[in-house]
């Protein structure tokens, strides 16, 4: 059997309870411990809620059944959202990769049913699938990929300029935001929402408003901004490309990259192209 895991907001539940129970064939069964929330079996599968937010469904006729029960929660509102996430910020090895998504309300709640969320939570091997799934709906995306050797080249810039590694993320999101934003059609221009994760409020907002026009948008920079599916499919395209490009470089060279340690690469020819050579001095 195929388990499927979905992620809604803790405040959804109960409305979300309330909407499968009214299905055709949705038997209610009792919660098993404290951490549930509620229970269902259908079509020979079951259906378990935790209080947490998390679904897991162990049938592809129950996981649908969530994705039915997901879109029905709320009606198009019309909105666009551009989330935007980085991966590889922290990580010595392989690129800094910044994402941007633009999702419409409708296809939020489809990219939620099918199983998107923070992508820290997303098991390795749904990543890519999950990656394609959201460039097929998305309005418009963005990936700025940003290797070792460009990373290197440009953490040195902006430290003789007297920047650190946040405003390179400032400029790195602005990017990848303000090419989303070129995207879309005018239609879906406003009502818009750009949703950051907060690292750097001042330094970001400076960025962005240099190539989108903030009196025209609302800005929200705020922690753990991941709940929110734009923010969490940017961050599943930027782990997803993250992940890609450390596989074809292992390939490349015959290299384990992603088991690898820093004293193997360090005597490596092109240990430039593959760290940040910053993160290791």
């Amino acid at each position: 059997m195929a388990t499927t895991v979905v992620k809604v907001h803790t405040e959804d539940l109960s409305r979300l309870q309330k909407v499968l129970e009214q299905q055709p064939g949705v038997s209610a069964r009792k919660v098993s411990n404290k951490y549930e929330a509620f229970r269902f079996s259908y079509a020979g599968g079951n259906i378990v809620a935790y209080t947490s937010g998390k679904i897991v469904a162990n049938t592809e006729e129950a996981a649908r059944l969530v994705r039915k029960g997901i879109m029905a929660l709320g009606a198009p509102d019309g909105r666009t959202t551009i989330g935007s996430d980085e991966a590889g910020k922290g990580e010595w090895l392989g690129p800094l990769v910044v994402a941007a998504v633009a999702l419409s309300s409708q296809q939020a709640s489809e990219l939620r049913g099918l199983g998107v969320m923070d992508s820290k939570a997303v098991p390795p091997h749904k990543m890519h699938d999950l990656a394609q799934a959201i460039k097929r709906r998305a309005l418009a995306y963005k990936v700025v990929m940003i290797t070792p050797k460009k990373f290197n080249e440009l953490f040195r810039k902006f430290h003789e300029e007297g920047k650190n590694l946040n405003d390179l993320l400032a400029w790195a999101h602005a990017k990848a935001i303000a090419e989303t934003l070129e995207k879309l059609s005018r239609k879906h221009r406003s009502p818009l929402t750009i949703i950051v994760d907060e690292f750097a409020r001042v330094k970001t907002k400076e960025r962005i408003s240099r190539v989108v026009d903030l009196s025209s948008v609302r800005l929200v920079q705020r922690p753990r901004a991941e709940d929110d599916i734009a923010v969490a499919s940017a961050s599943i395209l930027a782990r997803s490309s993250r992940d890609e490009w450390i596989t074809s470089k292992s390939r490349a060279l015959g290299i384990d990259l992603h088991t690898t340690t820093v004293d193997r690469l360090r005597s490596h020819d092109a240990l430039d192209e593959l760290v940040k050579t910053a993160y290791i001095k």
